[in-house]
């Protein structure tokens, strides 16, 4: 107990020095701010009818803030609790919450970890370097992913009703949060069938989900049908249990059929794409950030020996039609946004331009590279969960991903640390390796937005910055 107070103080200090120091360097809105800021500013003076069309997200970040800032403004009327400094606190209001959401996800999700090591794990997953960073600024990412995994901690504890209520707060600072919605029904739905003592009460049949690392074709078929054939038989039952979370996704259909479209604004910017290869993406970012806790030497060993291995024909043979799969989804998908070359603000305008622009081959010499890196990403979630509860995560991370045309780090932070909280947790020394490669991104990227800013030639009156 001890050490968890000990922890959550020096996250809370960390966070709130680092706040003092990029308002201090930063005082006035930057990139996005410019547009979130001023909109939270004429809800802050009551002015809920006019909107920016330039934001594309829902009003959730806004009016939190506000639900803060008011009764704050009532009680202390020499301070304006609408300024920069203040609208950015409320990101750290949701780092300091997201420290305990871990803490419970985790002692729900792997009781027997030692409570030391639970509560360093905690403050590690504060410190991932993409959803840190943006805790400094005001963007809606803090709080998204803060009410999401909210959600998922209370559908862990089956308090559906109010798990389904916190969601539909994530949906309102993202709408692409509906896959994750869509990825707490489905986990709890195998929660609650494959609970013998739960099913015998109120369901026909119990499900039983294989748990392999090794799962064969055709046990994959047979998983899928005998859960979909059991949800078809409780469907009555089930739609009762999760009835809130159903509303959310009514309101949700109906948000779309009112805005014409998922997107709030002007939807001249946004092109509707299916862009595959933001999964191959992603499971190249999440290898790079977990390679401390899933890479073992027993992977490196088996790569090795199916390298130099006389069947290294076969292997490939047996992954030439995913080889084949994958080099058609690149071919035909991949989808190189106006923006993502036009900013070079961004680390994703350096990582396309010097490795995918470098040649037109290297997206598909990268192919055996993805494969290896899910591969190693596989085994550690496959011995936690069960394949069928590795095909809803897979399915809301597609959902969430695929339709967005736009490489954007952000758009990770919630699928990585769902990934992250479900593999075998690690040992307290792959944790402080763990630790000192955030602890060095964040360093390095605090100290390029802070210290190491550029002049555009169009805009030689403004500091421009790098940042995720």
């Amino acid at each position: 107990m001890a050490t968890k107070l000990i922890l959550f103080l020096i996250h809370v200090a960390l966070i709130n020095f680092i706040a003092k120091l990029v308002n201090t360097v930063v005082p006035d809105p930057y990139m996005d701010e410019i547009f979130h800021i001023p909109q939270a500013q004429k809800y802050c003076e009551g002015n809920y009818h006019e909107w920016d069309p330039k934001l594309t997200t829902p009003p959730g970040l806004y009016i939190i803030s506000n639900l803060i800032i008011l009764p704050l403004s009532h009680l202390v009327h020499s301070v304006n609790f609408c300024s920069i400094e203040f609208l950015r606190a409320t990101n750290i209001l949701f780092s300091i919450g997201l420290y305990i959401v871990f803490w419970k996800i985790l002692a729900y999700l792997h009781p027997y970890q030692n409570p030391k090591t639970r509560a360093f794990n905690a403050f590690v997953l504060t410190l991932f370097p993409v959803n840190w960073f943006y805790n400094f600024l005001y963007y809606t990412d803090s709080g998204s992913t803060f009410f999401i995994l909210w959600s998922y901690l209370l559908a862990l504890k089956r308090k559906f009703w109010m798990s389904a209520m916190v969601s539909g707060v994530g949906v309102f600072f993202r709408q692409t949060n509906i896959g994750w919605v869509c990825f707490i029904i489905g986990v709890s739905i195998i929660d609650v069938l494959s609970d013998k003592n739960f099913s015998s009460k109120h369901f026909i049949g119990i499900l039983k989900p294989a748990k392999n690392e090794n799962i064969r074709f055709g046990i994959v078929i047979q998983e899928i049908f005998n859960f979909i054939l059991i949800i078809i038989r409780n469907l009555v039952e089930l739609m009762i249990i999760f009835f809130p979370y159903i509303l959310v996704i009514l309101s949700f259909i109906s948000f779309i059929i009112w805005n014409g479209g998922i997107v709030l604004g002007d939807k001249a910017n946004h092109i509707a794409v299916l862009h595959f290869p933001q999964i191959f993406y992603f499971i190249s970012f999440v290898f790079f950030f977990a390679i401390s806790v899933v890479l073992k030497f027993k992977h490196i060993k088996r790569i090795t020996c199916s390298i130099m291995s006389r069947h290294i024909t076969k292997t490939i043979m047996l992954l030439l039609p995913l080889m084949i799969l994958m080099a058609f989804l690149i071919y035909n998908y991949t989808h190189e946004h106006p923006f993502l070359l036009s900013d070079n603000r961004h680390y994703t305008f350096y990582i396309w331009k010097n490795i995918y622009r470098r040649h037109d081959a290297i997206k598909y010499i990268l192919i055996p590279c993805y494969i290896v890196a899910g591969w190693i990403l596989w085994n550690p979630l496959a011995s936690k969960q069960p394949f069928i509860w590795i095909m809803v995560y897979i399915a809301a991370t597609c959902i969430t991903l695929v339709p967005s045309p736009l490489l954007e780090f952000r758009y990770f932070i919630i699928p990585y640390y769902i990934y992250r909280l479900n593999v075998k947790q690690p040992s307290m020394e792959r944790l402080i390796v763990e630790l000192l490669i955030y602890a060095c991104i964040n360093y390095k990227t605090l100290s390029l937005f802070l210290w190491n800013g550029f002049i555009w030639e169009n805009e030689s009156d403004r500091i421009q910055r790098f940042m995720w």
